[in-house]
């Protein structure tokens, strides 16, 4: 056995290609920001949209329906591919294990060698890197090839990485040559899934290794891959007869919600769940079930959207052209552990194999009689995997039977994608406009079996409606729990999802600020705001679009900004900047009436160190003070100073940063003494 332990730039990341990375990422989080009229986050969680698998077929879910491609030609694959859009849906590249073809459909140069084997169950699996949109892994799980002569020798290159930089090629990347068919871990079986961690900032990534128990759960992180987390739990994964090389056969997969991993251990006729504890890394708790039917043996394995149960198919694996026993789909309720499972259909003549939940809530299923015939050409779905039994409606839509999906002349044979599981981990409906005053629009992520004179919504306020995608409005802030309530065929299905109505963000500039003519002030906005827009009725380019919680304005006029939260909520505030309207006579009678008996600089900013000077035409100080309310009352050294102009100077600086200068403000001119 082997390990390795990625590290966050690889060695070919080292003097300007660094600071292009670091430049690269830098200009892509400048460009991202979302336009100011909008009040909600775009959702982000579109990695999963497109699906390139089997024999040049395509799926492609990102309006929110499922379509059909036969825009690639060039990927023949028997088993699981993998294939990655960014967040925001656009497509990437796809694998089949062996070579990576990017968006054009054309080879990665660097990447047609990988060390992957198209003929094991999952042979591949696309894994963003945490934190950096540019850089991709791909894991690859070689075939366990054994020793003709002696049973007990085998080969393989076990699990292997490679890191795809989307920089390269201008944008339609390459694989990393220091970052090539890395060695992890070997003999393993083949399987491989992978789903987030607890707190969203990096990824598991899971193998099984052969002849062993052993569950081996790596974690990627921005700062890379760190060493694995080992569990020996569950089955061990072993042979002692040629055929039982086929327990390494089967699918794994993490439920969407990152807290269970099933998978199917082929000739033993095995199926098992555990718990997976996304903060650790450790898997436990295992329970079991054993395919009793004869001649069929477990393959495919998926979670429902909601987490709650647990399907498998089984086929004849080792049969011959046409299989000797139909194919079977079970239902597992997880709350019962995998006791008493549903069949939920059973299928003659066909071989139903891979299995992959698409982000419109429905699972796909790969079909053929086998490798040499596939005479197949569209997908078994399972329509609403989240109901129990007959009602999860296979291959039935709108109570019409036998609607499989389409792939148009295109074939699956035993393919379907492998994804990072949190990708499929879509609410039953979705909702936008989240912020305090908004309406509130929802949307039903899968209508399937939907009947629209059977719906309500309740919005968990009180209200409720029978729209089929209604729009709300709360009366304020806060979390609430809003149910989706469905009646088909006389049963009565319940989604429920909690839903928060965000509060704008709070601002409070002050109405008016008032400026010293020559000194500058700072607005603040406030911390802790994603976005911020300065705009001002000037031409100041240093203001307008400032995007900082902080700007120095110098002159008067209205400035307003614009913040956003976390939450895509949109607030404003305004201020008005006017000059400070301070007063220094130019005469004054100090003659004990009570009428300008004393000469000072009135309406003064108060959080100031101050200092004032007086003289005479001939130069002589007549008058200091470093109090703004401490005036001059027209004498010097305890005599009377004569009628005549006096010059005085006043130096302003200010203590705190509300208003900022260059250095002191200084005031000058004459006074004088009238008598």
């Amino acid at each position: 056995m082997h390990t390795t332990t990625v590290n966050k730039i690889p060695a070919s990341f080292t003097g300007s290609a660094l600071l292009a990375l670091l430049l690269f990422i830098l200009a892509q989080g400048a460009s991202a920001q979302s336009a100011w009229y909008k009040s909600n986050c775009p959702r982000s969680q579109k990695q999963a949209g497109v699906w390139y698998f089997g024999e040049k077929a395509g799926i492609d879910f990102r309006t929110g329906t499922a379509t059909p491609l036969v825009d690639q030609n060039v990927m023949n694959a028997l088993q699981a591919t993998s294939s990655i859009c960014d967040s925001m849906g656009n497509f990437q590249f796809f694998t089949d294990g062996r070579t990576v073809w990017d968006r054009t459909f054309t080879a990665m140069p660097n990447a047609t060698k990988l060390d992957g084997y198209i003929g094991v169950t999952q042979p591949c699996l696309i894994v963003p890197w945490p934190g950096d949109s540019s850089l991709y892994y791909v894991f690859t799980v070689d075939m366990i090839k054994y020793d003709p002569y002696d049973s007990t020798k085998y080969t393989t290159k076990g699990l292997a990485v490679t890191v795809i930089d989307m920089k390269l090629r201008n944008g339609l990347g390459d694989a990393v040559s220091a970052m090539l068919n890395k060695p992890l871990l070997s003999p393993v079986c083949q399987k491989i899934t992978a789903v987030s961690s607890n707190d969203s900032r990096g990824i598991w990534v899971i193998a099984h290794k052969w002849e062993s128990n052993d569950f081996y759960a790596y974690l990627l992180t921005k700062e890379g891959m760190a060493a694995p987390v080992v569990s020996s739990v569950g089955s061990i994964h072993a042979a002692d007869t040629k055929l039982a090389r086929n327990n390494a056969v089967g699918y794994m997969k993490c439920a969407p919600n990152g807290k269970k991993i099933a998978l199917a251990i082929t000739y033993d006729r095995i199926i098992e769940v555990f718990d997976f504890n996304n903060e650790t890394g450790k898997v436990s708790n295992p329970k079991s079930y054993h395919v009793t039917k004869p001649l069929i043996s477990p393959y495919g394995i998926e979670f429902s959207p909601d987490c709650k149960k647990l399907y498998a198919t089984a086929f004849d694996y080792l049969g011959g052209t046409m299989p000797r026993k139909p194919s079977c789909i079970y239902q597992f309720d997880i709350s019962n552990g995998l006791n008493n499972p549903l069949i939920v259909d059973s299928v003659a003549g066909i071989r139903l194999a891979g299995m992959q939940l698409g982000t419109d809530g429905r699972i796909y299923i790969s079909r053929t009689n086998d490798i040499l015939f596939k005479k197949r050409d569209s997908l078994e779905v399972i329509y609403n995997p989240n109901r129990p039994g007959n009602a999860c409606n296979f291959n039935l839509l709108n109570n019409t039977p036998g609607s499989s999906f389409p792939l148009l002349g295109r074939k699956s044979i035993y393919s379907v994608p492998n994804f990072v599981q949190s990708y499929l981990n879509v609410p039953p409906f979705t909702w936008d406009s989240v912020c305090q005053g908004d309406v509130t629009a929802f949307h039903i992520t899968n209508k399937a079996n939907i009947r629209v004179d059977s719906l309500t919504w309740d919005f968990g306020d009180g209200t409720t409606s029978g729209v089929f995608e209604p729009m709300h409005q709360y009366a304020s802030a806060g979390t609430y729990t809003v149910k989706l309530i469905q009646k088909f065929n006389g049963q009565t299905f319940i989604d429920s999802v909690s839903v928060t109505n965000y509060p704008l963000p709070h601002l409070n500039l002050s109405d008016t600020v008032l400026l010293y003519k020559g000194s500058s002030i700072n607005l603040h906005a406030g911390g802790g705001f994603t976005d911020y827009l300065w705009q001002t009725n000037s031409n100041d380019p240093g203001i307008n679009g400032s995007n900082d919680s902080i700007v120095k304005v110098d002159s008067l006029g209205s400035y307003w900004v614009h913040v956003k939260d976390i939450h895509c909520c949109v607030n404003s505030d305004t201020t008005y900047v006017k000059v400070f309207q301070y007063y220094i006579p130019n005469a004054f009678s100090p003659n004990g009436d009570g009428l300008n008996d004393s000469f000072g600089m009135t309406g003064l900013y108060k959080n100031i160190n101050f200092s004032m000077i007086v003289y005479d035409r001939w130069g002589r100080l007549v008058f200091q003070s470093d109090r703004f309310d401490r005036r001059w009352d027209g004498t010097a050294g305890g005599q009377v100073c004569p009628p005549d102009s006096y010059v005085w100077i006043v130096n302003v600086a200010f203590k705190g940063q509300d208003i900022i200068t260059n250095g002191d403000i200084v005031f000058k001119g004459t006074v004088t003494i009238v008598r």
